[in-house]
């Protein structure tokens, strides 16, 4: 069974690591989805859940697609 923390984590997770393979900032990434940065970081680390919507922008912005958010759950 899956927990959803756990899955919260994994998917932060997979944002941190995109975001600084592209050397960018919580700060650069939260004002362009109008967050911020302190709530990039909640992301990141899992304790709060990120939305669809924010999950699909962030992916755009990031020029990666959006299921390698969802590797290695």
């Amino acid at each position: 069974m899956f927990k959803t923390t756990n899955i919260s984590k994994k998917i932060g997770a997979n944002i941190k690591m995109h975001r600084i393979l592209q050397n960018r900032s919580r700060k650069w990434l939260g004002d362009k989805i109008g967050v911020s940065y302190h709530q990039i970081q909640n992301y990141e680390t899992g304790r709060q859940k990120i939305s669809a919507n924010n999950l699909f922008i962030i992916s755009k912005y990031l020029k990666t697609a959006i299921q390698k958010f969802y590797s290695n759950l």
